[in-house]
């Protein structure tokens, strides 16, 4: 699968008190750019098919602060499929300098909204998150 890229500029309101990018400013952002990452796919197919996206473990290394006025590109590139979860692997840089401020992976479950049960990574529903962007 191709990666996939969004750029997110740093306002006022990402920082905290030392004046760089709240670590929890940055789960947000990693959480936009993987939604951009399944665009072509919008949440109404999911509800339609019944299935769920689930997160069920984030790791994240820090590696460089992000200040206001920083424009951070987000790439989102599919690194692990499973039986029933897939990794996707997160890498947020400062445009211009290439600064890699923080490297993410992401493991997900997909669940059938009725049953609430994990649902094999197989037939479509394999097809669509391993689509070609």
């Amino acid at each position: 699968m191709d990666k996939s890229s969004i750029e997110i500029k740093v306002r006022g309101y990402h920082l905290d008190v030392y004046q760089h990018v709240n670590n929890a400013r940055f789960l947000e952002m990693l959480e936009e750019a993987r939604w951009s990452h399944y665009d072509a796919y919008p949440p109404k197919m999911f509800i339609e098919e019944g299935w769920g996206f689930v997160v069920v473990n984030i790791n994240i290394d820090y590696k460089s602060p992000a200040v206001l006025g920083d424009v951070l590109n987000i790439q989102t590139e599919l690194s692990r499929i499973g039986g029933s979860s897939l990794t996707l692997r997160q890498e947020v840089s400062v445009k211009g300098t290439g600064v890699l401020a923080a490297g993410a992976d992401v493991t997900f479950v997909i669940i059938d909204l009725k049953t609430k049960k994990v649902l094999p990574v197989e037939g479509q529903l394999l097809e669509v998150l391993t689509r070609k962007l």
